[in-house]
């Protein structure tokens, strides 16, 4: 292990990193595919980015918009070694207004295939694609407290607001993973999250500040298998996961029985079920600590718990943990009076190296950040978050309140789908909820009333939808509603809205019985999978809400009865029950 006194939090990321390049340069830092750097050859790439970036004028961010991969890290820890704050942008998950964004930049860089992709977002903004020239002398070094990355997420109204992460910030985040999760030298720490997700932060310094190699796999061009697969051969030690993902990977494991253990695994981005824990155990024999987590963007890891399976029910969600260091967690209700045990209200985090605030919006940060009564000098995040704690401290985090939800990993603002609802045609007034599903994931209700006069037709609503809506932010069902139920106060009861019946839903092709054995064994599984009684043979898995996460659920199921594995991409290129039904067939004379 490569020592990291509390005391290195005071300094730079990048003093930090060059004590760790100096103890180890030919140790593997980053392996993506068939490429791979040592931490030798991190530093000199990282510096080449360094060195022009250091000549940014006054307190200008750079940009860095980079797809999933090895350069967006090397590009990173340039500009922090530079100290240049990194606004981080993803262009395959852009954040809303990424075009306002780009415009408060000094400068975006970017990779010769995201160049067009920056011009049409960036008007007026010099672009670079790589290290740009060395055009000045470099600034002062970073210190603790200078900006050293800039998350954004959305706000409540859905406005893009960024959230910036100092150095002192990042180096306390990762200086906790050594001594508490073992991270370091020789450890495989699975890299699954864009570099322009808060929750990268874990890996990539946690990672590449102790001295252990980070494995870059990007989950959203491939499937579960390959990952499992990857995951495999890579020897990955640390897994770092969505609880999705992890019941994805139990159930191919539990199918191919391979040896592959990783010696930890941590959960977090969407709530952990008990019956999750207990199939890795049960199904895997794996008794590796799985530690729960809840972390936000503004403050990095707020509590976490290695679960113990005793404390658990057989089903269920599981606990977030305690506090962990310094944080400090109350429970307060609208008036922010403490709550007791077991009452629900929002999460508001104290302690040390919260993030200073939201990048230039400071009625966002005052509004949010807000000064400790009970500690002179101290703030206090008001997190947006619901939850509530036992009498031991345990914390349960029961979502936002501000109606923001995990969809398939992904952050989903309600608000956002419902004005998109709103866009089309006929559509009065909408609503969206998410709700369980029989197969054990979330998805997004939707609920329409159509401007008087009018007759709308859900299936077609939610194609109308999709020209305004990412896949993931498309509702599964739409319901259509002359009235929406409403309180005393006169707001939309949401709690009394109907759930769909099974019935097939207005607007699908005429109903054809399946064929042949293949079909009617399909029909059964979307038949599950999409809640709907009658599935006919003209009937579209993507129409019925499907996706590639859908897919993995139908491939599963095929295996469990035919002990075929079929390639995920290629079901999704025949959507309807006949195509996908024959693609089977062609697979089982093949394998045959």
């Amino acid at each position: 292990m490569i020592a990291f006194g509390r005391e290195e939090i005071e300094g730079s990321v990048g003093a930090r990193f060059r004590r760790v390049v100096a103890a180890q340069p030919e140790a593997r830092a980053i392996g993506d595919g068939a490429e791979g750097i040592t931490y030798a050859q991190l530093d000199a790439r990282s510096d080449a980015y360094a060195a022009g970036l250091a000549g940014l004028p006054g307190d200008g961010a750079v940009a860095l918009v980079f797809p999933h991969g090895m350069e967006a890290v090397v590009a990173l820890f340039g500009a922090l070694k530079a100290g240049v704050p990194a606004m981080v942008v993803d262009p395959l998950a852009p954040p809303d207004g990424t075009g306002a964004l780009l415009a408060t930049a000094a400068l975006v860089v970017t990779e010769p295939s995201c160049a067009a992709w920056c011009e049409a977002r960036a008007a007026g903004v010099p672009i670079h694609a790589g290290p740009p020239p060395v055009v000045a002398p470099p600034r002062p070094p970073p210190g603790p407290g200078s900006p050293g990355v800039i998350f954004h997420t959305s706000a409540s109204t859905g406005a893009a607001k960024g959230v910036v992460r100092s150095h002192r910030t990042l180096l306390r985040h990762a200086w906790f993973l050594p001594d508490r999760h073992g991270y370091g030298p020789g450890e495989r720490v699975s890299h699954l999250s864009s570099f322009a997700y808060a929750g990268s932060v874990p890996v990539i310094f946690g990672g590449l500040l102790s001295g252990a190699t980070i494995e870059v796999f990007d989950i959203r061009h491939r499937n579960a298998a390959d990952f499992t697969a990857w995951a495999c051969e890579r020897d990955i030690t640390l897994l770092q996961v969505t609880p999705t993902l992890l019941r994805e990977v139990v159930e191919i494991l539990g199918r191919t029985r391979h040896p592959w253990q990783p010696r930890r695994v941590t959960v977090g981005g969407e709530a952990l079920r008990a019956s999750d824990l207990h199939a890795m155990r049960g199904q895997l024999g794996w008794q590796c600590p799985v530690v729960n987590r809840l972390a936000s963007s503004e403050a990095g890891i707020i509590a976490e718990w290695e679960v113990d399976a005793a404390r658990i029910g057989p089903d269920g969600g599981v606990p977030v943990g305690w506090p962990v260091e310094d944080r400090i967690i109350r429970i307060l209700d609208e008036d922010g009076t403490p709550l007791p045990p077991r009452t629900p209200g929002e999460i508001v985090i104290g302690g040390e190296c919260l993030s200073p605030g939201y990048w230039r919006m400071p009625a966002e940060t005052a509004a949010r950040f807000r000064p400790d009564p009970d500690r002179p000098g101290g703030v206090l995040l008001f997190s947006g978050d619901l939850g509530r704690m036992d009498e031991d401290g345990l914390l349960e985090h029961l979502g936002r309140t501000d109606q923001m939800v995990k969809i398939r990993g992904y952050r989903v603002e309600l608000g956002q789908v419902e004005a998109a609802l709103r866009k089309v045609p006929g559509v009065a007034d909408a609503v969206v909820l998410r709700i369980p599903t029989r197969v054990g994931t979330d998805r997004l209700l939707g609920y329409v009333r159509p401007a008087p006069g009018l007759v709308l037709d859900g299936m077609a609503v939610r194609a109308a939808a999709g020209r305004f809506l990412a896949d993931y932010m498309l509702p599964w069902r739409i319901l259509v509603l002359d009235h929406f139920p409403l309180t005393a106060g006169g707001k939309i009861a949401r709690q009394a809205l109907p759930l769909p019946d099974t019935s097939r839903p207005a607007g699908l092709p005429p109903f054809v019985p399946p064929r042949t054995g293949t079909e009617r064994l399909l029909a059964g599984i979307w038949s599950q999978l999409f809640e709907i009684d009658e599935i006919g043979r003209d009937d579209n898995f993507i129409d019925l809400g499907g996706d590639s996460l859908d897919v993995l659920h139908v491939t599963g199921e095929l295996y469990a009865a035919m002990t075929l594995y079929l390639n995920d991409g290629e079901l999704l290129e025949t959507p309807t029950l006949s195509a996908m039904a024959e693609a089977v067939d062609r697979a089982r004379a093949q394998d045959s």
